[in-house]
């Protein structure tokens, strides 16, 4: 058999309209007292708040997410408190030469610095680098360029003949000559 661990338990939230009054969950045991824990994701919707942008609200009186105004007698969507300083995309063809090529200049620069990726361009160019050094030291040192001979040649033994001589073991000692045996 398992044995389910319940979670914690967030602090309360009780609503000011809850059905039972405070007598009532008093008298209820423990198994009979209603759930008021709830996690975060399951708050309820408030239709007051401004910050809340969908319209599926329970009540369909005229607070449902828009505001009466009363000159206009039109609803809009009250998605912020305050009016924005400029509309936005602005309407191009009633600005300057000079602010479209303003406004395209602050849009591409904002888009360059949203998707630059420095550590992929880094990436990339370490290893188009790599590349290039891999084929130079074999166009050099390896390949055989054609019947006649690399224009390398001289270059390729002077390159092997030291790493050679610093890979190899020195060689072993001759006869050594004593001044006495003259």
């Amino acid at each position: 058999m398992h044995h389910h661990k319940q979670p914690p338990t967030l602090p309360t939230c009780t609503s000011p309209k809850s059905p039972l009054s405070s007598q009532d969950t008093q008298k209820l045991t423990e198994k009979q007292k209603p759930l008021q824990s709830r996690h975060l994701s399951q708050t309820p919707y408030n239709s007051s708040s401004s910050f809340r942008l969908s319209s599926n609200n329970n009540n369909n009186n005229n607070n449902n997410n828009t505001t009466q105004t009363p000159e206009h007698h039109t609803t809009t969507p009250d998605y912020s408190a305050y009016k924005p300083k400029r509309q936005w995309p602005p309407d191009m063809s009633k600005l300057s030469p000079k602010h479209q090529f303003r406004l395209e200049r602050k849009y591409r620069r904002r888009a360059a610095l949203k998707f630059a990726r420095p550590k992929w361009t880094k990436g990339t160019k370490l290893v188009q680098w790599g590349v290039i050094g891999f084929v130079l030291v074999y166009a050099v040192l390896f390949m055989e360029w054609d019947d006649k001979g690399s224009p390398f040649d001289e270059l390729r033994r002077a390159f092997f003949a030291g790493v050679k001589g610093t890979f190899s073991a020195p060689p072993p000692p001759g006869p050594v000559k004593r001044s006495d045996d003259s």
